[in-house]
């Protein structure tokens, strides 16, 4: 069975391309293992706060655990301990989970769910396994370490990731950009904002660091395929299919009307959106202060450039 993994920040159009490759001929797609809704997550991203730091040889057991499953076919164990960890997994408000990717202690529910959760198993019938990430920037290199996938890197303009981090209320506790903190100022001499700036220059921050990281990774892997969100959104059926070959997946009829029927208006964490307008959206949802902060904040990290706004 072959594996195909696909990175990039949230909100970077990942579950779009995630879902279309997913399509393809012979594949099975599985969508964030490592994710925020997934209980074995839970238990493997413990002690590592909201995104593992990992290096090739690291040593983090259940984190492995949770990409095997995920390569092998990503489906949700069916025994009767998996579903009463979703089932509890599920009833946990999203504000407790979080308190413990902060550093918090988990409360007896979440430690229950920990003990419980299994990884997801294999799917013998796949010939490829589609997996897409976007909790694993920090982590790439030992994932592919490990598993050797192909991978995928998707990138999209800061200003449209940052407006849809904005209506989404991401980075909403200064203790999240905090958590980067350390990467940060280890690798580009970065300071992580004070816990009393402005929301977007936390959220600005965070994409720094996130897609700073990805790309150096993707620098010293020559054979990582990156992939702009906004050019495939230029000609999707066209760009997919050439996509689909460099990966080595089978581009057909599936993943042609998957493209098709996600073409149309779509809100909030729906795929749906109308392509053709997407590259330019952020030009009506950011002012032009707004925009003055993100291009003053990724200015400090190397390489990653924001567009003018003309």
């Amino acid at each position: 069975m072959a594996a195909v993994l696909i990175i990039g920040v949230p909100r970077s159009g990942t579950t779009w391309i995630g879902r279309a490759l997913g399509a393809t001929d012979g594949a099975v797609y599985v969508n964030e293992p490592d994710g925020d809704h997934d209980p074995f997550a839970f238990r493997a991203r413990r002690g590592h706060l909201i995104a593992p730091v990992l290096a090739p040889g690291d040593e983090a057991p259940d984190y492995k655990r949770l990409w095997a499953g995920a390569f092998s076919g990503g489906r949700q164990a069916r025994t009767i301990r998996a579903r009463i960890a979703r089932r509890l997994y599920a009833k946990t408000p999203v504000s407790e989970r979080w308190k413990v990717w902060l550093g918090a202690r988990p409360p007896a529910r979440l430690r229950l769910v920990s003990r419980l959760a299994v990884p997801r198993v294999a799917v013998p019938e796949a010939s490829e396994v589609v997996v897409k990430s976007v909790r694993a920037e920090l982590a790439a290199e030992w994932i592919v370490t490990c598993f050797a996938p192909r991978v995928l890197v998707v990138e999209r303009n800061p200003l449209n990731v940052l407006a849809s981090w904005i209506d989404l209320d991401y980075v909403r506790d200064p203790r999240e950009a905090a958590t980067y903190a350390a990467p940060a100022r280890e690798r580009w001499g970065i300071e992580a904002p004070s816990p009393s700036a402005p929301q977007l220059e936390h959220q600005a921050f965070v994409y720094g660091v996130l897609t700073t990281a990805l790309r150096e990774s993707a620098a010293r892997h020559p054979d990582w395929i990156v992939a702009s969100h906004d050019e495939l959104c230029l000609d999707a059926p066209g760009r997919f299919a050439g996509l689909a070959g460099q990966l080595g997946l089978t581009w057909g009829s599936a993943a042609a009307e998957f493209l098709a029927e996600s073409d149309t208006a779509g809100v909030g964490y729906r795929t749906e959106r109308r392509t053709a307008e997407q590259p330019g959206r952020w030009r009506e949802r950011l002012s032009a202060e707004q925009v003055a902060m993100i291009r003053g904040t990724l200015a400090h990290f190397p390489g990653v450039s924001v567009p003018e706004m003309e």
